[in-house]
């Protein structure tokens, strides 16, 4: 069920399980947990759409460079990101996590990929492809839902309408938490026309995003002597996000051919996958390089039918009508149109638009730093009186050297692919690819500020993300991500997700009964 709590006044619930953000994981583990038979409540900062690409609930303060993820890429409403992210899906390598001393194992995660494979609509199946690996690098292929599944919201709307067990408040921003003797016992929610909702639980996941789930901790800590902090000194700190950047591009000879080779594909569902080049499992380079991986985009004049079709199909995930303009692109770009149906559903795959050029970009995972951090302004306040989260981050000198081995391994990697027969890859000139990942704000990746580690010295939740000091709390978003790994980390969490659920179980009502 479905409350708005602007205009409700002051309330007061109960819950066996409260969830603070509706978002792409918080609405899922919401839905799992009420499956499961435990009584959820889930709060959502935002209402049902977010029309502006800024919400101003998301204002930060910056400090050296500016976090473009601070203010892009941040949806308060239901579905959260959901509701306009692309939805490439694809785990982390083990190395990834071993390198990095994770806590966690992909053999811990593995289990659960079908199920988030299931609930995203993707075709099931691997996602290396052995015929563009190489000894130095994996190639492998992300999954990407089809439109109509990447919107959380519309996925789990039928279950959050009769689900008894289960209710979503809208336009409900936490702003106060009540502890007593290192348990948290009761959250404060309100709207901007000061209703309250006052929310008891026995058990709390925060899952809002990573600035906002830091910033509620850093919150929860401020409020409380430092419970968090005082053991836990990393809160807040680590804070780092993906760094991508043109670094050439792929001419070609062949261009139909290379299409068929790199472009994106489609399976029989609706699926799409797209190429990558990461580091390989067992290549000494991952000795000297940080994870990354390069993959090849395609730049239009952005009036091609390429482009008419993706604003058709953003339109429809935010669930709105496609402009007239839209319509009108349909029509004047039909010829390409046709052509790229036959390509879609004859060869599977996306038929680069004309005149294309087919930059490569890499994505380096960022060093995590202790001196990069979210913290709370003693200064600035948001509408609720609370704190801005202050947000302390650079590209710093070791990144961009890190770009530089990326860029050399991968340029060594393409002359040797049997591709190469066909193409060249074209490198940018010396420091300029440094030059732009310096100028660059990162990809809305963000991790690493309420890092999950083995003890408290080390981190701020453990394997299973309970908080070391706060042990009724869980934080899930990708800030207990200890690094950003070699690919995006939707996947991860989804997996972190799942695995929460499990460990958590099917309500025991034989012993409330009993009780």
């Amino acid at each position: 069920m479905i409350k708005d709590l602007s205009g409700a006044g002051r309330l007061e619930a109960k819950a066996d399980i409260l969830v603070i953000g509706g978002g792409t994981t918080g609405l899922l583990v919401s839905v799992w947990l009420a499956e499961a038979g435990h009584d959820v409540i889930c709060l959502e900062s935002g209402g049902f759409h977010q029309n502006a690409e800024e919400h101003p609930l998301n204002e930060v303060v910056h400090l050296k460079s500016i976090y473009d993820g601070a203010a892009h890429g941040r949806f308060r409403c239901i579905g959260g990101t959901s509701t306009r992210w692309g939805g490439a899906l694809i785990p982390f390598q083990n190395e990834d996590l071993e390198m990095a001393k994770w806590p966690v194992t992909m053999e811990d995660l593995r289990p659960f990929i079908p199920l988030v494979e299931n609930v995203f609509g993707l075709a099931q199946g691997g996602y290396e492809l052995a015929d563009l690996s190489s000894t130095t690098h994996t190639a492998r292929l992300a999954k990407w839902p089809p439109f109509k599944k990447r919107n959380v919201y519309n996925l789990t709307r039928d279950r959050l309408e009769i689900l008894p067990n289960l209710e979503v408040w809208l336009n409900a921003t936490v702003t106060d938490f009540s502890l007593d003797r290192s348990m948290l016992r009761k959250i404060t929610a309100k709207t901007l026309s000061g209703d309250e909702l006052s929310v008891s639980a026995d058990r709390y996941i925060i899952s809002a995003g990573a600035i906002e789930t830091t910033r509620l901790a850093l919150l929860m800590d401020a409020q409380h002597e430092g419970i968090i902090s005082v053991r836990s000194p990393e809160l807040g700190r680590n804070f780092c996000d993906h760094l991508s950047t043109p670094v050439g591009e792929i001419v070609a000879s062949a261009f139909s051919e290379l299409n068929q080779h790199v472009g994106f594909r489609f399976e029989k569902n609706g699926t799409m996958r797209n190429l990558r080049f990461e580091l390989g499992s067992d290549t000494d380079l991952r000795a000297k390089i940080r994870p990354s991986f390069a993959h090849i985009a395609f730049e239009t004049d952005g009036k091609g039918g390429f482009d008419v079709l993706r604003g058709v199909f953003r339109s429809l995930q935010k669930r709105r009508l496609p402009a007239a303009s839209d319509i009108v692109g349909l029509v004047r770009t039909a010829p390409w149109l046709v052509r790229a149906t036959w390509s879609r559903y004859y060869r599977k795959r996306l038929l680069f638009p004309d005149g294309a050029k087919l930059p490569v970009h890499m994505v380096i995972e960022q060093e995590p730093i202790t001196e990069n951090r979210i913290s709370l302004s003693s200064d600035r306040r948001d509408a609720f009186g609370n704190p801005l989260a202050v947000i302390s981050w650079e590209v710093t000198e070791r990144d961009k050297q890190n770009l530089t081995r990326s860029v050399d391994a991968f340029e060594a990697m393409w002359g040797k692919l049997s591709l190469s027969a066909i193409t060249r890859f074209r490198r940018m000139g010396a420091g300029q690819a440094e030059a732009a990942l310096a100028r660059g704000g990162g990809i809305y990746h963000p991790t690493g500020s309420t890092r999950m580690a083995a003890t408290e010295k080390e981190g701020v939740v453990d394997a299973d993300l309970r908080v070391f000091t706060v042990p009724n709390v869980q934080l899930l978003s990708t800030s207990v991500l200890p690094t950003g790994g070699g690919a995006n980390p939707t996947m991860m969490l989804l997996l972190l997700a799942a695995r929460c659920v499990s460990q958590i179980g099917r309500k025991d009502v034989t012993a409330n009964a009993e009780g």
